[in-house]
């Protein structure tokens, strides 16, 4: 699968060896460099109390009900002094902190944030630990009624070490409470619930209420998890290495959704996440009488440029073209007078092009206004993004869910190409999640699509990546509201049709394929050998109908979109089929949609079928 590099029109990755495994994971890409290690190593601490503080000014904070408390221990948990000291019971602890001029560990109020009004709910660190007690449960059931009776977004920081062990039981349920408080907060609001990690945050606030949120963000510095490092140490008879649990390793794991630098970024990126995602009024509602809406019209470069700055992690904002290393994609492959080569060449290009519009171009260039809810890493000479990715985006008022699978980049001497994705069960998972929120906060949904197909490995398949494949399929087909998917490269196997839903409307650039399996493995199975040569791989992609123009004609898919060399004039016309397809499908009522997209779903068969 690879060619010699020539003068003439050769690319720095010609020369590139095309292995594939499995769904089309590319062997040898490498695992985290050891500066990104030092990166998760080396993060700065957080003072929680002091970051609240700094939190609830810049939201100006109004608390309600602040002095809660315990009217009288029920439990009766004491601890044994020892070398002369008093024992101490739960009663001793409270009045200590009282004098202090502490009541509890949580508290709730209203406040502003980015112009718009919500509700927040916030756990102290400096108060038993932030520990979850009955008033905590009391107060965060508060803030969830005074949320829901004012239809407001509904915030929660948490900073927590655990249940309370002096409450036993009773304190324990207070998990249960706050995931009911949660439920009834999303079936009564169309609204986000929020959690905001700052500082440490264990035991059963993490898991209760923090995943049950739409969306998790954290600073840098926090750490998360069930376990704190002296429970699994004691478990595992091992030491728990270093930033194991910090919120950066819980992001790559995709426990956590976005990292932000410090709280001032928090506040900022909450009112941009209110902001695009806030529904239109009758007054603003696209219509097919509606100008085009995009930002990028004129531009006039034809490649696209990757900034290659610091190790770390990065974002959520999207890769800023004037910090670091300016890269320009490779430049354009040669086109063939032999159709089997040409089509060669087309699906080598949807593997490594880096000049092809994806998933984040898409979502920043054809919407007028976007946020991300991704970070990405960036290594010496790799940009690493999740494999799913997910934003919110607006074309004029209108706001859209956008999901999509995103290619990461790798600089290849003085130029960058693509490397594909390929999505685990954690992956999946998150599309789920983000689908739930969309589709609570009514918004239509835009899948984007480019990827050789799910990750091959022993470890997603122990993970359920089956069961997560199948699960998104359902999510995707079973949404509450418009959907559009548009193939935007490759659609390889079960993997690429979950980030694929066969709904309401599906598009493919004109360069795009799809396949059943890439084509290498599909040639490793027609031919029945690990290592096909190159003219069964050229003999199965010939053969196999996999363009945009083909799942047309076999009526599998409702529209080619023209690709032009410059990728934005492609993103001007991606924009103005998102925006006709949105108009035609809001006209119709949910049942309509529904009836139509099952009677599309009944329909893909493209082959007739004759019975005997």
């Amino acid at each position: 699968m690879s060619e010699s590099t020539d003068a003439a029109g050769g690319r720095p990755h010609d020369d590139f060896d095309y292995n594939l495994i499995g769904e089309g994971h590319p062997v040898g890409l490498p695992i985290f460099e050891q500066e990104v290690e030092a990166h998760l190593h080396n993060r700065r601490r957080v003072n929680s109390p002091s970051e609240l503080l700094n939190f609830q000014e810049l939201v100006h904070y109004k608390a309600s009900h602040g002095r809660w408390r315990i009217a009288k221990d029920l439990v009766g948990l004491v601890r044994r002094g020892h070398g002369g000291e008093s024992d101490e019971s739960y009663g001793d602890k409270l009045s200590r902190e009282s004098r202090r001029g502490k009541s509890e560990s949580s508290t709730y109020g209203l406040a502003t944030i980015g112009g718009h009004p919500v509700v927040v709910y916030a756990m102290n660190w400096d108060f038993f630990a932030g520990s979850l007690g009955v008033v905590s449960g009391e107060k965060f059931q508060a803030a969830s009624d005074l949320a829901v009776s004012k239809k407001l977004p509904f915030i929660s920081v948490y900073a927590s070490s655990g249940v309370r062990q002096h409450e036993n039981f009773a304190g324990l349920t207070q998990m249960t409470r706050m995931v009911e408080a949660i439920r009834h907060y999303k079936e009564k609001v169309d609204l986000p619930q929020i959690a905001v990690l700052l500082g440490n945050v264990w035991g059963g606030v993490s898991a209760s209420a923090v995943p049950n949120a739409d969306l998790i963000l954290a600073t840098s510095g926090t750490n998360f998890g069930f376990a704190g490092p002296n429970v699994i140490e004691a478990f595992e008879g091992a030491s728990v290495p270093s930033g194991s649990q910090s919120a950066e390793a819980n992001l790559l794991d995709r426990n956590i959704d976005v990292v932000l630098a410090d709280v001032g970024a928090v506040v900022t990126y909450l009112g941009e996440l209110l902001e695009v995602t806030a529904r239109p009024d009758k007054n603003h509602q696209l219509t097919a009488e509606t100008p085009p809406l995009v930002r990028n019209v004129g531009a006039h470069d034809e490649r696209r440029v990757f900034p290659f700055g610091s190790v770390g992690i990065h974002g959520p904002a999207f890769a800023d073209p004037s910090a670091g290393e300016i890269l320009r994609s490779a430049p354009a492959r040669r086109a063939s007078s032999d159709e089997a080569d040409s089509l060669v060449a087309q699906y080598q290009d949807l593997m490594t092009d880096a000049n092809r519009v994806d998933f984040e171009f898409i979502t920043r260039f054809a919407f007028t206004d976007a946020v991300a809810v991704y970070n990405y890493v960036q290594e010496t000479d790799i940009q690493r993004y999740p494999a799913i990715a997910g934003s919110f985006g607006k074309i004029g008022a209108q706001p859209f869910v956008v999901i999509g699978t995103q290619p990461s980049y790798q600089r290849v001497g003085d130029a960058v190409i693509k490397r594909p994705s390929n999505p685990g069960p954690e992956d999946f998972e998150f599309m789920d999640r983000l689908l739930e929120m969309g589709e609570r906060l009514r918004l239509p949904a835009l899948f984007i699509t480019d990827t050789l197909g799910a990750k091959p490995t022993l470890e997603s398949e122990r993970r359920g990546q089956s069961r997560a494949i199948a699960r998104s399929i359902l999510k995707g087909i079973d949404y509450n509201g418009p959907v559009i998917s548009l193939v935007a490269g490759a659609l390889g196997s079960g993997g690429g049709l979950a980030t694929t839903p066969m709904a309401d409307h599906v598009i493919m650039l004109e360069k795009a394929m799809a396949y059943v399996a890439e084509p290498r493995s599909a040639a490793s199975i027609l031919y029945k050998t690990p290592t096909p040569t190159h003219e069964q791989v050229k003999m199965t992609l010939a053969t196999m109908r996999s363009t945009a123009q083909d799942q047309l004609d076999l009526g599998l898919i409702d529209k080619v979109i023209p690709e032009d060399p410059n990728p934005f004039v492609t993103v001007q016309r991606v924009h103005l089929e998102i925006m006709r397809a949105f108009v035609e499908l809001s006209q119709l009522s949910t049942r309509k949609l529904r009836a139509r997209r099952e009677e599309r779903i009944r329909a893909l068969r493209a082959f007739d079928i004759v019975q005997e």
